[in-house]
């Protein structure tokens, strides 16, 4: 473990009070926190730059962690920003922890015929875990991201809602998160715009506000995905593609290349566009349908958690996709972790492992993994 102590500086854009600005802010209540002890998760990014820079303006003592997981380029530039900001930095060298807790998970599941979001599971069991012992460990009351979403409510019982950047929200993320990270944790850009975050990362280097957003798997690197599964030992298999009454339509090299929903890159032309609306992993067989076989009524979920109690049916909003639309639904508790989803009108199906999120209105109230779609 690296450490690197800087004195505090207060860093802010010439022309813009975003003190008094941020004191007006009402959604993360961060003045609750003035004067506390904070550990950032800081990326070497945008966002955990801004996240830094608006902690400081709120009167936080700020100290800086950064994961050393693939690339140590983001760690130099973290660094830096550290530097900048004249903060302590401390640097954990987590490339083994990272591969069992986040990246193998990730390849058993694609092995099983799912297709994960490496994101939600690496945000429960692996960023904010490690940043909140870290936080025990030194001492800090509170642990903060950069990510974009709110915590409203009062200081020691908050709720998890939507980021005011629609565009940008992230909640979809954090929903595994449970209640007692929640209660310790500042989300300084859930009330920010992507536009605002840029400018207070600019006002800290010129160069950091231009740097662009990470949209791939972080551990992927330049790496193609099917290449990186070829590499964790997903091998080609000669199968088949189907219709939904079992007809074959055509040969693939195996069913774990595709994914429900996907519609570009099949390898088959068939005269008309088609989807991917289902795969059987056993008898590696890709199902292809037309849009209308894409639509489903219902979801079944498993490992379905929630940050506060929920009835054992009830009405939500449920989204599918991390920038998707959430739709009505009526969502039953099953047995053990389990969930039924049914939607008030079909909506377009997803993909099995990924994620189903409920909301009342803008706030979190939990979800669950796909396990099967009807």
């Amino acid at each position: 473990m690296k450490r690197r102590f800087n004195k505090r500086r207060v860093c802010h854009p010439a022309g813009f009070n975003f003190f008094k600005h941020f004191m007006k802010r009402r959604g993360n209540h961060h003045n609750d926190s003035s004067g506390r002890r904070v550990l950032l998760g800081l990326s070497g990014g945008v966002d955990s730059a801004a996240a830094a820079s608006l902690l400081l303006q709120s009167g936080c003592h700020v100290t800086a962690l950064t994961f050393r997981t693939v690339s140590g380029d983001s760690c130099e530039r973290a660094a830096k920003i550290a530097r900048t900001l004249e903060i302590e930095h401390i640097e954990i060298d987590a490339v083994d922890d990272f591969y069992r807790d986040v990246v193998r998970p990730f390849i058993e599941s694609w092995r099983s015929g799912e297709t994960p979001n490496p994101c939600v599971h690496c945000n429960r069991h692996f960023k904010f875990r490690r940043l909140a012992e870290a936080a025990d460990r030194l001492g800090c009351d509170y642990i903060a991201t950069g990510h974009y979403a709110q915590l409203i409510g009062e200081p020691t019982h908050r709720y998890l809602h939507r980021a005011k950047d629609r565009r940008r929200d992230q909640s979809y993320f954090l929903y595994r998160l449970s209640r007692a990270i929640l209660d310790r944790t500042l989300l300084p850009l859930g009330d920010y715009t992507k536009h605002e975050v840029r400018a207070i990362a600019s006002s800290i280097d010129t160069v950091l506000g231009q740097v662009q957003d990470s949209q791939d798997i972080c551990f992927l690197g330049a790496t193609k995905l099917n290449q990186f599964l070829s590499k964790h030992g997903l091998k080609d298999a000669p199968g088949y593609f189907v219709d939904k009454n079992g007809t074959v339509l055509g040969e693939h090299m195996g069913s774990w290349r595709y994914t429900e929903g996907q519609r570009r890159g099949l390898g088959i032309s068939l005269g008309k566009r088609m989807t991917v609306v289902g795969k059987d992993s056993e008898k590696n067989l890709v199902i292809l349908g037309d849009e209308q076989d894409a639509m489903i009524e219902s979801l079944e979920l498993y490992d379905v958690v929630s940050i506060d109690r929920i009835p054992s049916v009830f009405d939500a909003t449920v989204q599918l996709r991390s920038q998707g639309k959430a739709f009505p639904a009526q969502v039953v508790l099953g047995e053990g972790d389990s969930a039924s989803v049914r939607f008030d009108v079909p909506v377009r199906l997803t993909s099995i492992g990924q994620s189903a999120v409920f909301y009342e209105d803008d706030r979190v109230l939990g979800g669950g993994i796909v396990r099967r779609m009807i």
